[in-house]
Order: structure tokens, then C-alpha cells, then sequence
């Protein structure tokens, strides 16, 4: 049998004095000793090395004075996506497909789907509905299949806003839906005569306005 390679003196030096050596590393080269063994790579992704390198990076969750607003993400991945941002790099991928709703026939485009994110869910409207998709864990994805949908109109939905627990939305029939987003409790108003462009609700009142000139309390 092969005789084992004799171990590596570095590995005889103390901790602190192998993070100090690290410390003179760039980012390049710090991701270069990540791929020298798992225990370089456990070694190179401390925080305590990333942390200079970081407070020179745009966005990465440092304040000028040196404090820590984003504790809980590994520095080394909020370096990682702040270098991406900046060369422009990033992961092209469809996270949910939809229905594209067609505007008049003066217009060559299409709008695009109304989204507001709260919490761990992200409100989406898709032709008629609003659909909410629960946000998978470490910020993954999305689950394929939508926990909760909202409906009520004719047409496709306009424009919605989130408030305390509450959808109001208003739609290309001219309607207005408030819905109770825990329960199954739903009021449609007959509103305007043309689609609603916008809505909002603010202590217990609705706003909206429309196409047909009308705004609406």
C-alpha cells in the first residue's frame, strides 16, 4: 500500500497565527486557498478575514463607523454578491411564470404582473387573481405552488395594496375587492367605469382612481 503523505507543518501552527497569515490575502486569493482542501476552505471563510475586505465593497452591510447591520449572512457571501452587482454578473433563471396581460391596442407592450413581497410571502397578480407564494428558507426560491389566491374579479387585476391584513384591489372591470388575507372574508364594489389605475387604503378608507377620469373615496 501507498504510504501516507507526511502532514502539512502548517497545520502545526496555532489558529490565530494562521488567520493572521490569511489576513494578508486579497479576496482572489482567499477564494483560491478555499479550494486547496475543506479545512483551507472552513479557514478562509471566517468572518473575521472578510471583514476588511467587505468594508471596502458597496452594500455589503457596513456601516462607515464599522458596524455590523446585516450580523446573521456570512461576509464572505455578502462580499461575493457585492462584486457581482458590481461587474454586473448575476444568475439568469424564471422563478414563476404568468399570464401576460394585453393593454389596448394602441399599445405594442405589455404590463407587466402587480407584486408587493411581505414577509415571508410574495403577493402576485395573475390575470384575475392575486396569489401568494411563500418564500422558500435562506432565500432559495419560491414554492411552485401558491398557498393562498384572492379572486373576486372580471378582469385582470390593475393594481393592490397590502394593509393590515388586508388586499384591497382594483381591476380592469372597474371594480374594487377588499379581502381579509387570513380568512375567507371578501367585499367587491362596483367602483368606476373603466379600470382602476390605482387604490389605496388608509384608516379604513379607500381611494382609487380610474381611466374614466374619477377618482373615488
Amino acid at each position: 500500500s501507498r504510504a501516507a503523505s507526511p502532514p502539512s507543518p502548517l497545520w502545526a501552527l496555532p489558529e490565530e497565527l494562521l488567520l493572521l497569515i490569511c489576513s494578508y490575502l486579497d479576496a482572489q486569493a482567499l477564494g483560491r486557498l478555499a479550494q486547496v482542501c475543506r479545512r483551507l476552505r472552513f479557514l478562509s471563510s471566517r468572518d473575521v478575514l472578510w471583514r476588511r475586505i467587505a468594508r471596502g465593497c458597496l452594500n455589503s452591510g457596513f456601516t462607515q463607523l464599522g458596524t455590523d447591520l446585516a450580523a446573521g449572512i456570512p461576509v464572505k457571501e455578502r462580499v461575493k454578491v457585492s462584486q457581482n452587482w458590481r461587474h454586473g454578473r448575476c444568475r439568469r433563471e424564471t422563478v414563476l411564470k404568468w399570464k401576460c396581460k394585453q393593454v389596448p391596442s394602441f399599445s405594442p407592450s405589455f404590463l407587466m404582473p402587480w407584486m408587493e413581497l411581505d414577509g415571508e410571502y410574495l403577493y402576485l397578480s395573475q390575470a384575475e387573481n392575486i396569489q401568494a407564494y411563500h418564500l422558500c428558507a435562506e432565500g432559495t426560491g419560491l414554492q411552485r405552488h401558491p398557498q393562498a389566491i384572492f379572486s373576486g374579479h372580471q378582469e385582470d387585476v390593475c393594481r393592490f395594496v397590502l394593509v393590515n391584513s388586508h388586499i384591497v384591489s382594483g381591476g380592469g372591470d372597474g371594480s374594487i375587492v377588499l379581502h381579509k388575507i387570513h380568512g375567507s372574508y371578501s367585499v367587491k364594489f362596483s367602483a368606476h367605469e373603466q379600470e382602476v389605475n390605482c387604490v389605496d387604503f388608509q384608516g379604513g378608507l379607500i381611494v382609487s382612481g380610474s381611466r374614466d377620469r374619477t377618482a373615488k373615496v
